[in-house]
């Protein structure tokens, strides 16, 4: 399961990076979940992990490099006290996002799968 969560990792961090779109967390592991995921709780923990460690990293990232300036503005624009909770939450948004959209690839592969007898 760690190799299925880095290449979803990395396919998502790749086409983020080219064509820039939140729904990219959702869509990879849709699509890898239906060619790979035994079931619909991997599917669901392969996008969870995936899509919340990517956008947790990418969260701090902008956080240590901007010096935290992004992140106090839009947590004005919200209107939280507090900047620092803003990449765990953005992690937690993807995650939920990436686990749903695993979760419904690894439930629609176990439909085509022939039923055990």
């Amino acid at each position: 399961m760690i190799f299925s969560v880095l290449v979803c990792l990395l396919i998502t961090l790749g086409l983020q990076w080219v064509l820039p779109a939140w729904w990219w967390v959702m869509l990879v592991p849709f699509a890898w979940s239906v060619l790979r995921a035994n079931s619909g709780r991997e599917g669901f923990l392969v996008g969870l992990l995936s899509s919340g460690l990517l956008w947790l990293g990418v969260g701090l990232y902008y956080w240590f490099t901007s010096g935290g300036f992004i992140a106090q503005r839009v947590a004005a624009m919200l209107q939280i006290d507090n900047s620092g909770f803003l990449p765990a939450v953005t992690a937690l948004i993807a995650a939920v996002a990436g686990g749903v959209g695993g979760c419904t690839g690894g439930l629609l592969r176990a439909l085509w799968r022939p039923a055990k007898s």
